[in-house]
């Protein structure tokens, strides 16, 4: 693609990954229409190796307080929109559903992110990305693309993003417990009601604008 930017990430490093999706200029994502610059993910093509971007993705997540602390939350915020962009073809959103790679390997990769959300997520405000990452993730089962009653991967997946999910809700920040919120609500797995419920219940003086997107999400009816 000739008006596309060009990558080869095959033998990079992880330092030159790390780089690689946040040392960059920053660029608010353009209203339709109005001529804006785009982000770099939009117009990046990427040779990569699913497997060694896998190991990279995992080594980011359960780390992120140490390997991200010279970057700004602005550059934050855009490299982790970059992480789960369907623009980016090395997204985590992707790799997690390349079946090259054995399950195990993927699986790992989805629980990491509760890492990210522990030591990185919690403590570091970030515009929109942490909000909107299980948004990317989960809303191919509430738009229909996935069901759990099609069984294999639709409904181990499922399993394995509900699992995080839940630690996340469980940890002592509220932006976390709303982007799991999110998740949820987007997920429909089975177990989520009762989940929600025993949050709600541990939490008795929560606040109300939170019990009520809580009860929204147990319902499945988050945007």
């Amino acid at each position: 693609m000739d008006d596309y930017d060009q990558y080869d990430l095959r033998n990079a490093t992880f330092g030159e990954f790390v780089g690689f999706l946040f040392d960059r200029d920053v660029v608010p994502i353009p209203m339709q229409g109005n001529g804006s610059p785009k982000p770099w993910y939009w117009r990046a093509e990427v040779a990569f190796d699913s497997t060694k971007v896998a190991s990279f993705y995992i080594a980011l997540f359960t780390t992120p307080d140490t390997v991200l602390e010279d970057y700004s939350p602005e550059q934050l915020n855009q490299g982790f929109w970059a992480i789960q962009s369907s623009n980016l073809q090395c997204a985590v959103t992707k790799v997690i559903w390349d079946q090259t790679l054995p399950f195990d390997i993927r699986e790992s990769c989805v629980r990491s992110m509760f890492h990210l959300y522990e030591l990185l997520f919690s403590k570091v405000p970030l515009e929109t990305a942490a909000d909107m990452w299980w948004d990317s993730i989960a809303y191919d089962w509430h738009c229909g693309i996935r069901a759990r009653g099609k069984g294999g991967e639709d409904e181990q997946m499922q399993d394995v993003i509900f699992d995080t999910l839940g630690k996340i809700l469980r940890l002592p920040s509220e932006e976390c417990q709303m982007a799991a919120l999110h998740g949820l609500g987007h997920l429909h797995h089975p177990e989520t009601s009762p989940v929600i419920g025993a949050y709600l219940a541990q939490l008795p003086e929560i606040d109300r604008d939170l019990k009520k997107y809580a009860l929204a999400a147990a319902r499945f009816e988050v945007l």
